[in-house]
């Protein structure tokens, strides 16, 4: 008698990794962008582009499968006023692969030692998207001295993570564990070899797809390293959540925005300094969206930090 059961589609990673972690419509290339400096961190080589004068260095980073270019519409008001450095993390645009696990606390040091080399002085303000609020998070927990505050653009929480395990939603969603598997550091290992046609299949470089597996596959590990390294109170923090709802309707999808708001809140509550912001027109793609409430929440941050 013939199998029947429903197998897991491969259009299933791009779909639950964009609507978790927040890849920018697959693009993940930053081709189009202002070539800048390519700085070799450790035997491979890093890009980064940087705009205008005037201290705190800001740095931002995009979310997963993002680049550079993700910035366009930020990069050019913050240089106004600020040094504004874009760059593309390992595998990402102009920047070569680099070392596994890509995990955050790695993710953090590779742009540690990529902004030294860069001879761009600390302390920095350090802007990240969806994932790359977990690494400029990590980051102002390893480099406290060198940060001089930090801004959330709708970036997700660890304990989002856990709550999706422990109230059974993924068992729901995926009864077959497919998507579960992202979580998982053997994820690479199980790929089928026609990963690069995939990638190619969502207009993207296999280094690229490569990648966005890679920091997926790896992100409990950031979560735990996120745990195990909190933020120091005294650092400034703006966050800037989405105000268009981004999960289905329903009872499930009602529990994880008020989740995902709650989490948020509670890490600006943590802080001696901080400030929230719903961004009412805006998806998760802020950036995209209303960009000009990015630029005047990392200038909010940037006066907290320097009121006395």
């Amino acid at each position: 008698m013939p199998n029947h059961r429903r197998q897991p589609a491969v259009g299933l990673f791009p779909l639950f990794v964009a609507l978790w972690l927040g890849t920018v419509p697959i693009l993940g290339v930053s081709a189009r962008q202002p070539p800048g400096l390519l700085i070799d961190v450790g035997g491979y080589l890093l890009h980064i582009q940087c705009r205008g004068e005037g201290v705190p260095v800001v740095v931002l980073d995009a979310g997963l499968g993002g680049a550079a270019s993700d910035w366009r519409k930020v990069q050019p008001a913050l240089a106004s006023s600020n040094r504004t450095c874009v760059y593309d993390r390992a595998g990402y645009g102009r920047s070569d692969s680099g070392p596994l696990p890509r995990t955050s606390a790695r993710i953090a040091a590779e742009l540690r030692t990529l902004l030294m080399l860069a001879e761009l002085p600390p302390p920095y303000l350090l802007v990240g998207h969806s994932f790359g609020g977990y690494n400029v998070r990590l980051f102002a927990g390893l480099f406290p001295g060198d940060t001089a505050g930090i801004v959330l653009v709708d970036s997700p929480h660890e304990a989002q993570a856990e709550a999706l395990f422990e109230q059974g939603v993924l068992g729901f969603l995926d009864p077959q564990g497919w998507l579960r598997s992202l979580w998982s550091p053997d994820l690479l290992s199980s790929l089928p070899a026609e990963t690069a046609a995939i990638a190619e299949m969502f207009g993207v470089q296999a280094k690229t797809w490569h990648t966005i597996l890679s920091e997926a596959a790896a992100f409990d590990l950031s979560g735990q390293e996120l745990q195990a390294t909190p933020l120091p109170a005294d650092i400034p923090l703006g966050v800037l959540m989405h105000g268009r709802r981004i999960f289905p309707p329903g009872e499930i999808g009602d529990e994880l925005e008020q989740d995902w708001l709650r989490t948020n809140r509670d890490l600006v509550q943590a802080q001696k300094k901080g400030r929230f912001a719903i961004a009412s027109e805006s998806g998760h793609f802020v950036h995209a969206d209303q960009p000009a409430l990015i630029v005047e929440m990392v200038r909010t941050v940037i006066e907290m930090r320097d009121a006395r």
